[in-house]
């Protein structure tokens, strides 16, 4: 993981979708995909995304597959994102 993987990670609106559906602890996949909006594919690609950034770590629970964020301060960075202001 460096930088550049958790930039592009954060630069998809899916990806912080998933990210939103995580923060407060773990849920399953079939969770996240009716929050996104976006077939279980296309959400398989963006946590693939989202682990080669290492933001989130996924377990199995029997026949399900649980994601959680394997770091917390990434919320921090999406708060400050979202108070940049352009003209400052």
């Amino acid at each position: 993981m460096d930088e550049v993987d958790i930039f592009k990670a954060l630069g998809d609106a899916t990806r912080l979708t998933i990210l939103e559906c995580v923060r407060n602890g773990e849920k399953c996949i079939c969770e996240i995909i009716p929050e996104t909006g976006k077939s279980q594919p296309t959400v398989s690609q963006h946590l693939k995304v989202l682990k080669i950034a290492g933001l989130v770590n996924e377990r199995k629970d029997g026949a399900k597959i649980m994601i959680n964020a394997s770091h917390r301060k990434i919320y921090e960075v999406i708060e400050i994102v979202k108070n940049l202001n352009p003209s400052e």
